[in-house]
């Protein structure tokens, strides 16, 4: 039974491992933009060194050329209203809730 639980643990750590981004990025989106195993460990062992100051931090991979596309900015990243409502449409909204504030 300790057996199981103890497996069950490690399951559970490797899967938030898996997913939890460290420094900007989960170990998943690492593994894919490495694309081998051994640029993989190359680049972890960079990144710890780099953590603990005894290596020279490079820019990642990741930023120069990321594994999902990205998407276009919104009209909201460019600083533009997301909404499209006209003098009208406000109008029959103050009308709606002036309806309902006085009562039926």
């Amino acid at each position: 039974m300790r057996l199981l639980v103890g497996l069950a643990m490690l399951a559970a750590l490797a899967a938030a491992v898996a997913v939890v981004p460290l420094r900007g990025r989960t170990i998943l989106d690492r593994i894919r933009t490495a694309g081998t195993a051994g640029q993989f460990l190359r680049n972890s062992c960079q990144e710890v060194k780099a953590a603990m100051g005894l290596g020279r931090s490079r820019p990642h991979a990741s930023r120069a050329q990321p594994a999902h596309p990205t998407r276009s900015p919104g009209r909201h990243a460019r600083g533009l209203p997301t909404e499209g409502y006209s003098e009208r449409d406000r109008a029959a909204l103050n009308r709606i809730v002036a309806q309902h504030a006085n009562g039926p």
